[in-house]
């Protein structure tokens, strides 16, 4: 059993039903970083080891609940307690491994190959039509029919961030063509009804303020966020969808376009 400490910030559990042995695989990171990592999940003890309580392996294990895992892990705590690697306090002493630095990739070669991936134009909102906040982005994805989710990545300097995890709400609208004007307007005025401008944005289900001439309106409950690299992944639960027929606006190289031509 091994728990992968990422430098994306992301905590995984690598070969969750291998109960031989315990491990954390680290990847190198700022020691900052590293430091409010192990914290999600337990407490250093000297420069090799960190303790960690049965009940974080549980939470962290794709495949806890399964009788047949959690016998296995039973197991496996069991021996670690008559080993002598668990303390008064029931956390067990999982020994840490050093990962290879990963490959590096120039950042401006990363925005110059994403540039190149084609994406629709979304304008996500949250607070109230009288206290709006927002952003553009051209990162939501979709997650899940059943049950319906999706997911925005937003950028963790984002304006828009803590008013949307304050909220625990966010609307995404689909922008078409004949909403330049509400780009322009999310890229450079302040967060505020100045932002909003007179577009028709008007309450939704959930009193966000949602466009009604979007192509789509998108209204969610967050069920979960994670923090991976410079970016928030908010992932969303619809409650509330609108649909509307036009040409829809789309990001490519590093501007925004109108799609044309028939469909392949």
């Amino acid at each position: 059993m091994r728990i992968h400490i990422t430098d994306a910030g992301a905590i995984t559990m690598l070969e969750p039903a291998n109960f031989r042995g315990l491990d954390i695989l680290i990847d190198p990171q700022p020691e900052d970083r590293l430091t409010r990592q192990i914290a999600r999940i337990g407490r250093r003890e000297g420069d090799g080891h960190i303790r960690i309580a049965p009940g974080v392996l549980r939470f962290l294990s794709p495949l806890a609940g399964d009788p047949g895992w959690d016998a296995g892990f039973d197991a496996m705590i069991a021996h670690a307690v008559r080993a002598g690697w668990v303390d008064d306090a029931g956390a067990v002493r999982a020994h840490v491994t050093w990962s290879d630095p990963p490959a590096a990739i120039d950042p401006d070669d990363f925005r110059r190959t994403l540039r190149r991936l084609a994406a629709g134009v979304c304008a996500v909102t949250t607070g109230t039509p009288a206290n709006p906040a927002g952003l553009v982005a051209s990162s939501v994805v979709s997650i899940s029919a059943e049950p319906p989710l999706i997911g925005v990545f937003v950028n963790g300097a984002s304006s828009a961030l803590p008013m949307i995890l304050q909220n625990g709400l966010f609307a995404a609208n689909v922008l078409g063509c004949r909403h330049s004007d509400i780009v322009r307007d999310f890229m450079t005025q302040p967060q505020g009804s100045r932002r909003f401008g007179d577009a028709d944005w008007q309450a939704g289900a959930l009193d966000l303020p949602v466009l009604a001439s979007a192509l789509a309106v998108m209204e969610c409950r967050i069920v979960t966020t994670e923090t991976l690299g410079t970016h928030r992944l908010l992932v969303g639960r619809i409650v509330q969808t609108a649909t509307r027929e036009y040409q829809p606006m789309v990001h490519f190289n590093g501007v925004t376009r109108r799609l044309e031509g028939e469909a392949a």
